[in-house]
């Protein structure tokens, strides 16, 4: 979201930068084009402070597009806008993005007013409307588009992206004073995803695409990465750490023991919430520390040439649809149950009689897991949450619904970088990247709980879909097995002793916070 308001204001810069040649009246419909955008975001603003979705203010900026022809800004722009703002609004903007879209909107107003004034730039603090920072001043022989220039990447960036505004601006500057070296330097980078083709409704498949897509926005178009859609997790990570490619987009669901403690960074039964997630990853024992506890490990302890960097995340998920009601522990001691489920939660569902697919050879895809489900081969099939659920069908395979899915209550999805690669970055680009990685993991998560909250009201109201709960029995048995599990593997493996100490000692101390400021 951030990398396309940030793209609209560039773009309405140079056409408010032509329009100062143009007659009074061709000026005046522009402005009013430049007023209409920002009264749409303002208004977009509004709804999501109130708790509302702003449905009919997105729809609004869609109908912009239309408009352009009559707004006579040329063709080129009239193009590069019709195609932004298309792009723009096929998601919905969520609270994380407010800072975003207000800073657009003051952007906005600055330029209409600019425009009908026919004012001549001198000195950026001169334009109230436009939010600007005092550290921009204007050297002389500084143009108009410079200065409008600097004030976007400062005002677009916001607090988040500051950092990388600053360096983005000044490594432009330095090469627009250095004949023959205009240009940001061209770098392109391959990713690769576990995400192929057959999961294209769910949330997360669009992850990975916007944080290419990010980056390339925000170096204008000077780091490239491709996206292929092919390779299991464990495969991408050797890949990654051997310098095959540069980086991957995965979930850590892996099968060899070596990498069991990489788990904390993803996803463990009965741990983190979603906010105690968010605080874990980017937790450091020493404040002073260059990476987080969890991108240490990695190197360190592991030996992976490998720097991960969170970029997504489910939040709390649902426990998966069964053929029949689980009405004690006895009706899960029955090997020929068959769970569709990875990671530890896959071994702790296998302690508790079930068999579980996730620790049986190659990895099968959700369409054909979903197809034995519902031919009765399947027992129980658990995906993320109500919207990625329905999407894909799961729902036409079996009727009860279980929740909640303690074995992922605050699944996170990271890009793993090779070190080498990330080592070669300009300093700016690592910035640039870091923040696409962020900007990413917070609007992926938000739009799984926007969602999943308008498709359980749906499924509640469904005569099709029973919502049924675990027992007590059975959490309470799964929730021993796991502490048995983890106690277990922290015997026979230091490297998973020292994080899950880490990571006990941190659940215990947040979740007294946690608890103290609930309300319930």
């Amino acid at each position: 979201m951030l990398a396309e308001l940030l793209e609209l204001v560039r773009i309405l810069s140079e056409v408010s930068d032509r329009s100062q040649q143009a007659g009074d009246e061709k000026r005046q419909r522009i402005a009013e084009y430049f007023e209409n955008i920002a009264k749409c975001l303002r208004e977009t603003v509004e709804e999501l402070q109130q708790g509302g979705v702003p449905n009919a203010q997105w729809g609004e900026l869609q109908s912009y597009v239309q408009h352009l022809p009559t707004t006579n800004i040329g063709q080129p722009a009239a193009d590069q806008l019709s195609s932004l703002l298309s792009r723009l609004v096929t998601n919905l903007p969520t609270i994380n993005d407010i800072s975003s879209i207000e800073n657009a909107a003051g952007t906005c107003r600055g330029l209409a007013n600019i425009i009908k004034t026919n004012q001549s730039i001198v000195n950026p603090i001169n334009i109230n409307p436009i939010p600007t920072n005092p550290t921009v001043t204007q050297d002389p022989g500084t143009t108009r588009r410079e200065v409008i220039r600097k004030v976007i990447t400062y005002t677009a960036f916001g607090a988040a992206g500051l950092v990388s505004g600053l360096l983005l601006d000044k490594a432009i500057s330095s090469r627009q004073t250095n004949p023959g070296d205009d240009r940001l330097p061209l770098i392109s980078w391959k990713m690769q995803t576990f995400l192929s083709d057959n999961v294209r409704k769910t949330i997360l498949y669009d992850a990975p695409q916007l944080v290419c897509d990010r980056v390339r926005k925000m170096t204008q178009d000077r780091f490239n990465i491709t996206l292929e859609r092919t390779g299991e997790t464990e495969e991408i990570l050797t890949k990654v750490s051997a310098g095959i490619i540069e980086c991957g987009y995965s979930g850590i669901y892996y099968n060899t023991p070596k990498y069991r403690a990489l788990f904390f960074g993803c996803a463990i039964p009965f741990g983190l919430s979603p906010q105690e997630q968010t605080a874990w990853l980017h937790y450091k024992k020493n404040p002073n520390d260059e990476l987080t506890f969890m991108q240490s490990i990695y190197k360190e302890k592991l030996g992976l040439n490998v720097i991960p960097f969170p970029a997504g995340a489910t939040g709390g998920q649902m426990g998966g649809w069964f053929k029949a009601k689980i009405n004690s522990l006895a009706d899960l001691n029955d090997k020929n149950k068959i769970m569709r489920i990875p990671g530890l939660g896959a071994e702790v569902w296998q302690s508790l009689g079930i068999t579980t697919h996730g620790l049986l050879g190659k990895p099968i895809s959700v369409d054909e897991a979903i197809q034995r489900l519902k031919n009765g081969l399947f027992f129980a099939v658990e995906w993320t949450s109500p919207y990625d659920d329905i999407q894909l069908g799961l729902n036409k395979a079996a009727k009860f619904y279980y929740y909640p899915g303690w074995w992922e209550p605050s699944t996170t999805f990271d890009v793993q970088v090779n070190i080498d690669a990330w080592n070669k970055l300009p300093p700016h680009y690592r910035e640039i990247f870091k923040l696409a990685c962020h900007e990413t993991y917070i609007s992926i998560l938000t739009e799984y709980d926007q969602k999943n909250r308008l498709v359980l009201k749906e499924i509640q109201n469904s005569t099709d879909i029973e919502l049924v709960p675990f027992n007590k029995d059975v959490l309470n048995n799964a929730k021993q097995k796991t502490n048995d599990l983890l106690d277990l593997y922290a015997k026979q493996d230091n490297v998973f002793k020292e994080v899950y100490d880490e990571w006990r000692n941190f659940k215990e101390t947040i979740r007294s916070w946690s608890n103290l400021t609930k309300i319930e």
